[in-house]
């Protein structure tokens, strides 16, 4: 089972605070959005981490569901459009520095001649 949280602007960052339903109103299913959301993106590398991008239906916010080759890690819900908009960005880098990191490390066995 996955973790559920709301993602709460902090100052000019983020708070992943835990939901308290657990997530349950959302009952997310991989390739199946919830009723009431739309999924805009795909973001990362589905083999390796990535994240689902869902918008909220003619409303604010949206919700993250980060993924790896197991299946999904967690849900983040923005119920606002600041909140979505950090969120993404937020999500982002997460999956590109996992991708950037996990690269290097298989680059170090080869050598650069």
């Amino acid at each position: 089972m996955y973790e559920c949280y709301t993602v709460e602007v902090e100052g000019s960052g983020l708070r992943f605070a835990p939901r308290k339903d657990g997530g349950k109103d959302l009952a997310y299913l991989p390739g199946q959005p919830p009723k009431g959301y739309t999924l805009v993106n795909l973001i990362g590398d589905p083999g390796f981490l990535h994240c689902a991008v869902f918008r909220k239906d003619g409303g604010a916010g949206g919700f993250f569901a980060l993924h790896d080759t197991e299946g999904v890690l967690f849900l983040a819900v923005a119920e606002s459009n600041l909140a979505y908009g950090l969120g993404l960005a937020h999500m982002g880098r997460t999956v590109t520095y996992a991708r950037y990191g996990a690269d290097i490390f298989e680059e170090l066995g080869d050598g650069d001649d």
